[in-house]
Parts: structure tokens; sequence; C-alpha cells
């Protein structure tokens, strides 16, 4: 009986330690896999936010073992942050210009550059203003002039919807009349929200952030004619492979067909 007991003692000891063991084991390799789980930085402006969040959902279901991290601010902000020192491994710029600046930086390769989707400008106002929709220039002229508030814009020497925005103005011949008539904002999704709180009677943002935001309407479409191309370019900074794997991802035509929804344009 006494055998018996003792040989019941060393299998359970020896139960308990495979079961610790196993509990280490399975400890361990849930570790080592999170080790093994490789990041990728990316840099985006502000007007990609949502967009780009619903591609890295999507990129989690098809890729595991890699998790993309967005920082959004405006681009001009970005390529200052990369210009000293910051080292994300993917950036988007909502202009060509400033991806053309750290190229020559020599910061990004044209072997891993390219356009990604586009845009378009548009004139808003509070939904509650009773402003009807402008038939053409001469009519949102007069209304910017008569306003009794100054215009909203992204900042017009930096941030590329302001950018975009003067461009428009220069070429249809109102900047001339309203270059001390509007305030600007660090990006353009501040510059919509002054239209929003109705602090601000007009703003000129892009279409997509107009889309997507219930507080405001559409009151003039402007033609793509009247300002440079609204493309937003994207770069891989380095050739890691996870790097290369995110970068393709966004450029692959599945990714670029979800973009229509937010009211981006592809090339067909």
């Amino acid at each position: 009986m006494l055998v018996f007991f003792k040989f019941n003692i060393k299998k359970f000891e020896i139960c308990k330690i495979l079961f610790i063991s196993l509990i280490i084991f399975i400890m361990t390799f849930s570790l080592s896999s999170k080790s093994h789980k490789k990041t990728v930085l990316l840099y985006a402006p502000i007007s990609l936010s949502e967009v780009i969040k619903e591609l890295i959902n999507s990129y989690k279901t098809l890729q595991k073992n890699i998790n993309i991290k967005p920082v959004f601010m405006g681009t001009s902000q970005l390529v200052m942050q990369v210009k000293n020192g910051a080292n994300p491994d993917i950036f988007i710029s909502a202009n060509v210009e400033w991806m053309d600046y750290l190229e020559r930086k020599k910061i990004i390769s044209k072997k891993f550059r390219k356009d990604f989707i586009y845009n378009s400008l548009v004139v808003i106002t509070n939904k509650k203003n009773s402003v009807n929709e402008f038939i053409n220039i001469k009519e949102l002229e007069n209304a910017f002039l008569k306003s009794k508030t100054k215009i909203s814009l992204a900042m017009t020497n930096s941030i590329p919807a302001g950018m975009y925005a003067k461009d428009f103005l220069e070429n249809a011949g109102i900047w001339k009349n309203i270059k001390k008539k509007y305030v600007e904002s660090a990006n353009v999704r501040t510059a919509l929200n002054y239209v929003a709180r109705n602090e601000l009677e007009f703003g000129i943002v892009y279409k997509t952030e107009a889309l997507g935001n219930t507080k405001v309407k559409i009151v003039y479409s402007i033609k793509g004619e009247k300002h440079k191309k609204i493309v937003y370019p994207i770069a891989a900074l380095n050739e890691k492979k996870e790097t290369i794997e995110a970068y393709d991802f966004f450029l692959d035509n599945r990714s670029l067909s979800k973009t229509l929804k937010w009211g981006f344009e592809i090339l067909k």
C-alpha cells in the first residue's frame, strides 16, 4: 500500500512538471510569436486618415505578422519630421511637390514611388445656411466678397489643400480680391471644422473631407483644370520585406477600389 502511495505521488509530481513545462512552452511560443511580429511605420496626411485606417484593418486579416502603425498630420509637418531624422517605412504625400522634395534629398527612391489616389476641391458652407449651389465662378466670387466672415483655407504656402485652393483662386481671377479675406489653418480638417461650427461661412477643402462631414454641404465643385492635379503619391523609404509587402498592398487594385466610397479617384 505504501509503495502504491509513493508511486501515485511520483506520478502526480511528473504530471505537475509536465503541465508546468507545457505552460512555459506556450508562453515562450506566444512571446516568440509576438517578437517576430514586424511593424511598418506609415506617415500619411490627415485627409487620408479614415481610408487608411480601413485599409489597415483589411491588411490585418491578410497578414497577421505585420502591424502597420499610421501617423497622421499635415503633409508639410510629416516631411519636416522625415527631413529631421524620423524614419517611417512608407510615406504618402498630399501633393507631388513635397514628395519631390524628399526625392531631391535622396530620402526616397523613384524605384518605390507611385501615384496612389486622386482628389478634388469643393467650396463648402454650413448645412444650416440657406445658400444654394453656385452656377459659375462669378457667383462664387460675389458670395465670397459679400460674406460677413473670412474664407476658411488650409495654409496656402505649405499645406497642399491650401496650395491647391490658392492655385484655383489665382487661376479664376478671385485671389487678388479676397487675398486679405481668408483664414489659414494648419491642416484641411481644421479648415473644414471652422465651417462645420458655422464660425466661417465658406471654405475650400477636399471633396472627400466634405463628404465625410454631416455638418457641411457642397455649394460649388471646382473643376480640375483650374488648379494642379490633386494626386497623393506613395513611396517606400526602405526595401525591407515587410515594407515592400505593405507598399504593394496599398497599390493593389482591391485596395484602391475601397477608396472610391470615400470620394477619392483612381487611375483607370
